[in-house]
């Protein structure tokens, strides 16, 4: 029999033979994870794509691609965790009860899902990157036809590329077990699944990893920047006489023209602070991807390419790994709701309205309101007055708006 090995199965194991997986000091604290991680995986992407289908104020290009990733995600919890916590905790050494066809379902989408989480982020960024560089142009570069179009050759390429996990996946029946497993298939002498785990770790995580650290030290270049002429415009003097304005002072004369002095600025900082909120939220979904999934491409690489006939004492430690390595990968899928909870104030207040009582959001609504009433500036005597702040109000809803639409 081929092995298995980021499956479970080794060349010389059987299921009788002894395991660390079945002592309940390894076995039950495992099990107790892989519950967690699974109500946390399902009922949390379930919420946020509830959330943003029924929000009308969610339904954003940002939020399109966060909905296509809480999908990716909660496939993953109902395809793939529990499966694998039968597979290695639940069950003594392997078994597999669920059948030949869940057996080939669950291989296929348990290397395809990562895979597709990893080129949503890719797209994700993309679009953060032109919302904070170029704000107009985002609905004129996010079409319908360009969204729906770029995320399904995400699913469609990630399929395709992992296609050889469903051909390899093996179900094998005996006297009074079953396992499901996966066989090795050679071409032309050449091991292809070797071959694809290798092109999954540079396609689907050196190469994105390396484009969103681009963007987002690009992003973090470009807020700094407008932090700081924000800050240096703000402590400007009014005038400047007998003195040639700077080019510093000429813009920051532009920007009251258009905006109004007070308001101009402080339309400025709340556009800053919105994208920091935004880009830090996807800072850190990107932070999870990175970090909880190398351990389990790590271990793909190397069961790929190591020696089959291994020591006996490192196929012990293998099987403690490999449960290990797949919940730090699990646990990427559960742990975006969490982040969108406590980074996104937006989405926290989208769940109120979806899932709290209406006399609640109509008791929210009106403390808005009054709150935004007590905040509103007093009109100034004069006619004048009025109509530069009637205008320069306009201009910073406008530009605010704009950027407001798109931010999470």
């Amino acid at each position: 029999m081929n092995g298995s090995d980021d499956l479970g199965m080794v060349d010389d194991s059987t299921p009788d033979d002894e395991s660390p997986l079945s002592r309940p000091a390894f076995r039950y604290p495992i099990l107790v994870a892989y519950i967690c991680v699974f109500l946390l995986c399902v009922l949390g992407n379930l919420s946020i794509i509830t959330v943003i289908v029924t929000q009308r104020s969610m339904r954003t290009v940002t939020h399109f691609f966060l909905a296509n990733l809480a999908v990716a995600d909660l496939l993953v919890g109902i395809f793939c965790v529990m499966q694998n916590a039968t597979h290695f905790a639940l069950l003594s050494n392997v078994r597999w009860p669920f059948g030949e066809m869940l057996c080939h379902s669950y291989v296929y989408v348990l290397h395809l899902i990562p895979n597709a989480s990893a080129g949503i982020l890719v797209l994700l960024s993309v679009e953060r990157f032109i919302a904070v560089c170029r704000p107009m142009m985002v609905k004129t570069v996010f079409t319908k036809s360009v969204l729906t179009t770029s995320t399904l050759l995400v699913w469609v390429a990630s399929a395709t590329m992992n296609y050889p996990y469903l051909i390899a996946a093996q179900y094998l029946k005996f006297d009074d077990f079953t396992i499901c497993t996966r066989k090795n298939i050679v071409i032309l002498r050449m091991n292809v699944l070797r071959v694809v785990t290798t092109m999954n770790f540079i396609v689907w995580y050196a190469i994105p990893l390396t484009i969103l650290l681009v963007i987002y030290i690009t992003i973090g270049i470009i807020i700094f920047r407008s932090t700081k002429e924000t800050s240096v415009a703000r402590s400007l003097p009014k005038s400047v006489a007998g003195r040639r304005p700077s080019k510093k002072l000429l813009l920051h004369q532009q920007s009251k023209k258009l905006l109004g002095s007070e308001n101009g600025s402080m339309c400025h900082a709340e556009t800053i602070d919105g994208r920091r909120r935004v880009i830090r939220l996807v800072v850190f979904i990107v932070l999870s991807f990175a970090l909880l999934s190398i351990p389990r491409y790590i271990y793909l690489m190397w069961s790929s390419w190591r020696d089959n006939t291994v020591p006996r004492c490192l196929q012990c430690i293998t099987a403690l790994i490999q449960p290990f390595t797949f919940l730090l990968m699990f646990l990427n899928s559960a742990i975006n709701p969490l982040l969108y909870a406590f980074l996104s104030k937006r989405f926290r207040s989208a769940i109120a309205d979806t899932f709290c009582c209406r006399r609640d959001r109509d008791k929210r609504r009106q403390r808005m309101i009054a709150l935004s009433n007590w905040r509103e500036p007093k009109a100034t005597s004069t006619v004048l007055d009025e109509r530069n702040d009637r205008r320069s109000n306009i201009n910073c809803r406008m530009h605010r708006d704009s950027y407001s639409k798109q931010a999470v």
